[in-house]
């Protein structure tokens, strides 16, 4: 064995020690109603050490990119755009080893636009979006918990998902994404663990317009109907008699 192979063997424990890692990175993405969206992330970092920490971004084409906490003297810049947005974390020679960073951006367009050929007809219902979020951690450090949590606007529900990956392992408890609501907003949830170089998560959601069902009603108002067909008699007896 070379003398540099064993150099190379003996500092890699310690620079693999020294890497900045990402315990949790969360994304809060409202969607409004004009198409863009707001989002803000939370990076929770542990093992923080001077230096550049390249941070991947799920959204092509971010706007109006904002730090809003971090410890003193950390800077955030727009990185390279290879496919994917990255995203520049710079640590002062002062950065403390836990830290928990916050950033907002704007995303122009928020759900997807279908080309369609001439004369090609929408294989979906009138009204309807699709959402599309796809993550690749392309950097070293891994990620313990990746986590997006997509706020769906005002007037429109969950229809369908259309594609929720990986698969969850037979470990996994929840599914890979959860419908909820919070804010009285309707609600996605993608998450996945322990992604390391390479890994990818995704998810895919048909949106459409709330629909106000007819049925309650109609049942109501056979049900009324019902009542005072069976108890006219009694509401006759009840009435006062015009003669007394």
């Amino acid at each position: 064995m070379s003398m540099l192979r064993l150099a190379i063997l003996l500092l890699l424990p310690s620079i693999l020690l020294a890497t900045t890692r990402i315990d949790a990175y969360t994304i809060k993405l409202q969607a409004l109603k004009e198409g863009g969206g707001q989002a803000m992330a939370t990076v929770t970092l542990v093992g923080c050490t001077p230096g550049n920490l390249l941070l991947p971004l799920g959204f092509h084409a971010p706007e109006g990119l904002r730090l809003e906490e971090s410890p003193a003297g950390v800077r955030l810049e727009m990185g390279p755009r290879d496919g994917m947005t990255s995203l520049h974390l710079l640590f002062p020679e002062r950065m403390p080893p836990q830290a928990t960073l916050r950033f907002s951006f704007t995303v122009k367009e928020v759900f997807q636009v279908l080309q369609l050929a001439p004369g090609e007809k929408s294989i979906l219902p009138k009204g309807s979006r699709l959402f599309r979020h796809a993550f690749v951690n392309t950097q070293e450090a891994p990620i313990g918990i990746y986590r997006l949590e997509f706020l769906f606007p005002e007037g429109l529900m969950a229809q369908a998902i259309r594609e929720q990956l990986p698969k969850p392992k037979k470990s996994e408890v929840l599914p890979r994404v959860l419908l909820s609501k919070s804010a009285g907003l309707q609600t996605a949830v993608l998450q996945f663990s322990n992604l390391r170089q390479g890994d990818d998560t995704s998810m895919t959601l048909e949106l459409v317009p709330h629909r106000r069902s007819l049925g309650w009603l109609l049942v109501g108002l056979l049900l009324g109907g019902l009542y005072l067909f069976k108890f006219r008699d009694l509401i006759a007896k009840k009435r006062p008699d015009p003669a007394r």
